[in-house]
C-alpha cells in the first residue's frame, strides 16, 4: 500500500498552486448555494433513463444505503434487494443470482464495461468490482441483452464510480470511510478523492480489508462434524486506483488505472501436505487451514464523451478497458491450480436526435477473452472468445404513454485447445410499453426476445471441481453406460444450440407522499437452458478415451472425498420455464415513522417435469423505520422460507428468518464534514441459515450474530 500512498501524494502535487487556489473559492461559493438532492440516472442506459421512467425494473443503490450494505463480496452486498440472491461460496466469494439466473447469464460490469474476471465460470473465484469506492450499483432485473449482449440473458448488475471524472470538479472532494465486524474480526477501511479545476480532474482511492474466519451457529457438516465457525474463510483484500480525466468545451476524455490484490481461503477443499517425516505442513497463510485463492488484477480503462459532434447526433460515448487477471489456488507452499484471464473491450454509444419523434441510441460492443488454466484443477481447456455486436434502442412520449424498442446483433466465436472454432449468431429484441395513470401510478409491460451463446465452462469442462466437491462435464462430452455401475466418457463433436429466452415483464408502480409500492410479475420461457445437472454419478465410476486422459484425471489428489470420488454434474440443455413476482411497499405512519415490506419467489421448472437445481427459496421480509433530525435507524425480520421444489439428486434446504437491526447518526458538530456514524446488528437471533443456491449450504451456513461499527466522512 506504501506506493498507493505515494501515488495520492503525488497527485495532490501535481495540481499547481494557483489552481487550488481557484478551486477552494469555488468551493466555498458551492458550500453556501442551497443544494438539490437530483434523480438517480441509471448509468448502465444510454437513454439518461431514472427508474421509475423504465419499462424494465430498475434498483440503485447509493448513498448512506450503500454504506450500510456493503460486504466483501458484490453478491452479499446486494443479497437483501428484492429479486437478487448471493451464490454463497461462504462470505469470501459472491455473485449475483438474479430471478433464479446467475454465472454466465448475469452479467457484472464496472461503470458499464465487463469485470474481466473468471467468476462467471465458478462460484469459488471472486467477483473484482470494489463497492468500497462506488458511487452506486444498478441492478436491471431481466434480460438486458440489447444493451450488454447475450451475457445479460438474466439482468445487469452495474458498479458505478467516478474514478473517471466525467463532470467539472472544483476543489478537493472524497470520502473516508472505515469499519469493523464481530463475527470474523474484520477490519475495514477506504478513501477516494477527486481534486480539479475545472479542466483536469484527478482522482485516487484505495482499500484495505481484513478478516478472519467467521463464526456460525453451531452445525454439523457433511462429514459429521460440530462446528461453530467455517475454516478457511479468512480474506485479505487490498488495492487502490489512479484516474485523470480532462474537460474540454463539448466534451471530456479521461483515463484510470487500479490494481487489485486478494487472498481468500477456500472453504470446504482441505488437502492436506505432509512432509517427508508424514508431519503434516503448517499452511502458507497464517489463517488458511487448506488451499487459498492469491488474486490479481490489473485494469486500464479509458472513457471519453463528445457532445453535438455534428448534426443528427447529439452525444458520442466510448469506454475501454484492457484487464489482466490471474489467481493461483496455493497448497501449502505450492501453486495447486493458475487461471489466468487477458480481457479486451470496446464499447461505442451514440444518442441520436429524434427520428419522426423516436429518440435513441445506437451502439458497437467487441470484447476479446482469453483464458488459460494450469494445474490439478484445470478442469477446463484453455479457451479463447470473440465477440462483436451492435444495437439499437428507441424511445416515444405519446402523452401519458411511453414506448421503447430495441434491436441487437451479435457474433461470438469460442474455441479452446480440443475444438475447432464454433461460430454463434445471435439476435435479440425488445419492447417495453409504460403508462402514467395519472400523477401517481404507472403500469408497465416489457417483452424480450434474448438469445445467449454458450460460456467456455458450460461446453469445454472434463475434471475434478474441489471447490464445489463436483466433477464437472461440458455439453462437448456424453457419458455411456457401460453396465456394471461403469461409465465410458467421450467426446461428441455435435451442434450446441443457442440458448433462447422470451420473457414477458408487468410492473405496477404507486407513489405519494405517504405510500410506496412497486410490484413485477415476470415469466420467462427458455429453450436449450444450460445447466448443471446433479447425474448421481461417482466420478469413481468414469473411464475416458485414452487421449482425454492427461486432462481428465491426471493428478492424484489427496483429497477429504478422493476415497468416495466426486458427484459428477453435467451441463445440459433442457427447455424450462421460470416465473415469479418481487414486491416492495413502503407505508409512513407519520413525519418520524414509516413500515417496509418485501418479498420475491422464483419457480424454476424443466418443461419435461422436474425442477431446476439451486433455485433460492422465497423470502418474506418487513422492517420498521424511524427517522429524525440526526439520526435514524431500522429493525427488521426477514423470512427465508424452506426449499423443497428440488432437482433430482438435490437436497431439501431448511427455512430460517435473519432479525437484522442498523441505526446510523449524524454529529451535528461534524456536519460539515459530512459525517455519518453507523451500528449494524445482523442475525441478532443467531439462527442457522443454509443457502440453497450455495455449493457448500452444508459446510458454510450463514455467518452467526455479528455487529459492526462504522464510520464515513464526505468533503
Amino acid at each position: 500500500m506504501k506506493s498507493l500512498n505515494a501515488i495520492t501524494l503525488a497527485v495532490l502535487a501535481a495540481l499547481p498552486a494557483s489552481a487550488l487556489a481557484q478551486a477552494q473559492q469555488q468551493s466555498k461559493e458551492d458550500s453556501r448555494s442551497n443544494k438539490v438532492d437530483e434523480t438517480l440516472v441509471i448509468q448502465a442506459s444510454p437513454l439518461n433513463k431514472t427508474p421509475l421512467e423504465s419499462a424494465q425494473p430498475v434498483n440503485i443503490i447509493s448513498g448512506d444505503e450503500l454504506k450500510l450494505k456493503q460486504a466483501h463480496s458484490l453478491g452479499e452486498t446486494l443479497a437483501l434487494e428484492p429479486g437478487i440472491n448471493n451464490t454463497h461460496f461462504a462470505t469470501v466469494a459472491g455473485s449475483p443470482i438474479i430471478r433464479g439466473l446467475g454465472g454466465p447469464r448475469v452479467k457484472v460490469t464496472q461503470n458499464g464495461l465487463d469485470t474481466g474476471d473468471v467468476s462467471r465460470g465458478s462460484p469459488d473465484h471472486a467477483v473484482t468490482t470494489e463497492t468500497s469506492t462506488a458511487e452506486q450499483i444498478e441492478v436491471l432485473r431481466g434480460p438486458a441483452t440489447l444493451l450488454y449482449g447475450s451475457g445479460a440473458i438474466g439482468g445487469v448488475v452495474n458498479v458505478v464510480d467516478e474514478r473517471i471524472p466525467s463532470a467539472p470538479v472544483y476543489g478537493l472532494e472524497g470520502s473516508v470511510n472505515v469499519n469493523y465486524d464481530s463475527v470474523n474480526n474484520g477490519r475495514g477501511g477506504s478513501y477516494d478523492m477527486t481534486v480539479g479545476n475545472g479542466d483536469w480532474a484527478l482522482y485516487v482511492d484505495a482499500h484495505r480489508r481484513l478478516s478472519d474466519n467467521y463464526d456460525t451457529p453451531d452445525f454439523i457438516n457433511d462429514e459429521g462434524e460440530v462446528l461453530d465457525h467455517v475454516e478457511n474463510s479468512f480474506v485479505d483484500s487490498k488495492g487502490g486506483t489512479v484516474g485523470a480525466s480532462y474537460q474540454f468545451d463539448n466534451g471530456y476524455f479521461g483515463i484510470s488505472y487500479q490494481g487489485l490484490y486478494q487472498e481468500y481461503g477456500i472453504p470446504g477443499h482441505e488437502h492436506h501436505h505432509h512432509d517427508e517425516a508424514g508431519q503434516e505442513e503448517e499452511p502458507a497463510h497464517a489463517e488458511a487451514a487448506g488451499p487459498f485463492a492469491d488474486l490479481e488484477q490489473k485494469r486500464w480503462q479509458i472513457a471519453g464523451e463528445l457532445r453535438d459532434p455534428f448534426s443528427g447526433f447529439e452525444v458520442i460515448e466510448m469506454r475501454a478497458a484492457l484487464t489482466d487477471y490471474q489467481h493461483s489456488e496455493i497448497e501449502g507452499d505450492t501453486v495447486g491450480t493458475q487461471f489466468k484471464n487477458q480481457q479486451k473491450e470496446v464499447r461505442l454509444t451514440a444518442r441520436h436526435a429524434p427520428i419522426a419523434g423516436w429518440s435513441g441510441a445506437i451502439g458497437f460492443q467487441w470484447d476479446s477473452a482469453d483464458k488459460t488454466a494450469r494445474g490439478e484443477e484445470a478442469f477446463t481447456p484453455d479457451a479463447k472468445r470473440r465477440s462483436q455486436g451492435v444495437f439499437w434502442v428507441v424511445e416515444r412520449e405519446i402523452d401519458n404513454h411511453h414506448v421503447d424498442l430495441g434491436i441487437r446483433q451479435e457474433r461470438t466465436d469460442l474455441s479452446s485447445t480440443e475444438l475447432a472454432l464454433n461460430t454463434f449468431n445471435a439476435t435479440s429484441l425488445s419492447a417495453g410499453y409504460m403508462y402514467h395513470i395519472d400523477d401517481a401510478s404507472s403500469f408497465s409491460v416489457n417483452l424480450s426476445h434474448s438469445e445467449r451463446a454458450p460460456s467456455a465452462t458450460e461446453v469445454f469442462s472434463n475434471g475434478e471441481h474441489f471447490a464445489t466437491r463436483t466433477y464437472e462435464l461440458g455439453t462437448l462430452y456424453e457419458l455411456h453406460d457401460e453396465g456394471n455401475g461403469e461409465y465410458h466418457l467421450h467426446q461428441e463433436n455435435t451442434d450446441i444450440k443457442l440458448e433462447t429466452s422470451n420473457n414477458i415483464d408487468v410492473g405496477y408502480h404507486f407513489e405519494t407522499d405517504r405510500v410506496h409500492v412497486q410490484a413485477n410479475v415476470f415469466y420467462n420461457r427458455v429453450d436449450d437452458f444450460i445447466y448443471e445437472r446433479f447425474t448421481g454419478i461417482n466420478s469413481t465410476a468414469i473411464h475416458t478415451d485414452e487421449h482425454h486422459d492427461e486432462h481428465a484425471g491426471e493428478a492424484d489428489h489427496d483429497h477429504a472425498h478422493d476415497g468416495d470420488g466426486l458427484m459428477v454434474v453435467q451441463f445440459s440443455q433442457a427447455d424450462v420455464n421460470l416465473y415469479g413476482y418481487e414486491l416492495e411497499a413502503d407505508y409512513r405512519l407519520t413525519d418520524a415513522w414509516s413500515v417496509h415490506g418485501f418479498s420475491d419467489y422464483t419457480r424454476a421448472e424443466l418443461r419435461d417435469g422436474g425442477d431446476l437445481p439451486r433455485i433460492p427459496a422465497q423470502r418474506v421480509g418487513t422492517e420498521v423505520r424511524y427517522q429524525a433530525t440526526h439520526w435514524d435507524g431500522a429493525i427488521g425480520y426477514t423470512r427465508y422460507l424452506t426449499q423443497d421444489k428440488i432437482a433430482a439428486n438435490e437436497t431439501e434446504t431448511d427455512g430460517f428468518g435473519l432479525l437484522n437491526a442498523h441505526a446510523s447518526f449524524y454529529p451535528n458538530w461534524l456536519a460539515q464534514y459530512g459525517a455519518t456514524v453507523y451500528l449494524k446488528g445482523e442475525n441478532l437471533t443467531n439462527q442457522l441459515g443454509r443457502v440453497h443456491s450455495s455449493f457448500l449450504k452444508d459446510d458454510a451456513p450463514m455467518a452467526g450474530r455479528n455487529f459492526k461499527i462504522g464510520v464515513s466522512v464526505t468533503f
